[in-house]
């Protein structure tokens, strides 16, 4: 028993010598609950009901985070827990990202260390913003990357980054149903982010060795092999992609004006695809008005969305919850977005509509209108959005035309 006991205070002593070293300790969470329903649908087939289970989707995600640092080095954690908590089968009939009930899963893990004057490199598990590599923060669970990025701020109003981009789990996560997380043979993208008093500016470059990687299986017969995968860019092994973004913006009187101009160019395809696009915000009294337009080039064969996700969000403007980069950011799309927000009481409430165009895919032009309600109360954070969608093309109205709700109430600490 003594030996036991010295055994322990020993350990006790070296955990708070090592806790004692670190520095900056800051512990975050969530609690959130994820629920969507709809009636989408208009055959004998698929009718559609809301809050009908057959119709439903939905889950609970814990999440703990954790940063510090120890000298000059500093750290990230982040941890999500998944469950449906009982309701498949009961409230709803489908896993909102369709892991394996009650995974849990390493978001983020990733250290940060100095590199000289002004600079920072970033190594490991990571959320990423870039126009074409970026996190999308929609669903249930996030999707992130693991990758080396350097930052340097030495010069005044000016952050210049490089970054390597290995791997992603958006396949863990089932963001586009690809089983592999090697999507791509890596891709190196650099920045350049100028901001002053007047306008900003920011230009990226993004560079993409499309391999074709491969991920465990299982074949006819029951045993286990290796498979390969293709990409969510839709081409074979060694395609490479160079893609380049530019989006500047500044304020005329109490306008706040942005353009948008983007290049996206496969070795594969005889012609690139290009996109432009022009917001509008500002305030008039209690609220806030935002308008955007923006077209995509008919040639190219290629969306201007997120690669990671297979194109399912992208960094245009004229974006809405599901009239998104499957939609706006596709070739020959044509698509306007207007939105007032204000504040009723305690609540927010925003309401916006989103109309898409598309000569050449009739599935695709498609008009939304959505209603944004968020109140906190507590604790507790609310959010509800109210979805009407609507296609020029009957049968894709019969299929995902219709009102969707969803609902999502997260306890934040």
């Amino acid at each position: 028993m003594r030996k036991i006991i010295l055994s322990v205070a020993v350990a006790a002593m070296a955990l708070s010598t090592a806790a004692s070293a670190l520095e900056d300790i800051k512990v975050s969470g969530q609690a959130k609950l994820w629920y969507e329903t709809d009636n989408a649908g208009n055959t004998a087939a698929n009718p559609g009901n809301l809050f009908n289970k057959t119709d439903s989707s939905g889950e609970i995600v814990f999440k703990l985070g954790m940063t510090g640092k120890q000298g000059n080095v500093g750290f990230g954690a982040t941890v999500y827990q998944s469950s449906s908590m009982g309701l498949e089968g009961n409230l709803i009939n489908n896993y909102r990202t369709e892991v394996t009930n009650g995974d849990m899963f390493v978001g983020e893990a990733y250290v940060t260390a100095p590199m000289g004057a002004g600079t920072t490199l970033k190594l490991g598990k990571q959320e990423l913003n870039t126009p074409f590599l970026f996190t999308e923060t929609w669903n249930a669970l996030p999707n992130t990357f693991n990758a080396a990025v350097v930052t340097n701020k030495s010069v005044e109003n000016l952050s210049l980054v490089g970054m390597y981009v290995g791997q992603d789990n958006s396949a863990s996560f089932k963001v586009n149903g690809n089983v592999n997380d090697q999507i791509f043979g890596g891709a190196l993208v650099a920045g350049a982010l100028y901001k002053n008093n007047a306008f900003d500016v920011n230009a990226w470059y993004t560079h993409i060795s499309n391999a074709v990687g491969t991920t465990a299986s299982t074949n006819a017969t029951g045993t286990n092999g290796i498979v390969e995968v293709s990409s969510p860019l839709g081409y074979t092994g060694g395609t490479v992609v160079n893609a380049y973004w530019v989006d500047a913006g500044t304020k005329v009187a109490d306008i706040n004006l942005r353009a948008y101009a983007t290049l996206f160019d496969v070795k594969a395809n005889a012609d690139s695809t290009n996109a432009f696009a022009l917001s509008a915000g500002t305030k008039v009294g209690d609220f806030d008005l935002f308008a955007a337009a923006s077209t995509v080039s008919k040639d190219g064969g290629h969306n201007v969305a997120n690669v990671s996700t297979g194109g399912k969000k992208s960094s245009l403007p004229t974006e809405g919850v599901y009239t998104d980069g499957v939609y706006v950011a596709q070739n020959d799309s044509v698509a306007v977005k207007a939105k007032v927000s204000t504040k009723v009481g305690s609540t927010g409430v925003a309401l916006q509509a989103v109309n898409n165009t598309n000569d050449s895919v009739a599935a695709k032009e498609t008009t939304e209108v959505d209603l944004f309600l968020t109140d906190k109360f507590g604790d507790f954070s609310t959010t509800a959005i109210l979805m009407h969608r609507s296609f020029k093309d009957n049968a894709t109205d019969d299929l995902s035309g219709g009102f969707y709700a969803r609902f999502i109430v997260a306890l934040n600490f």
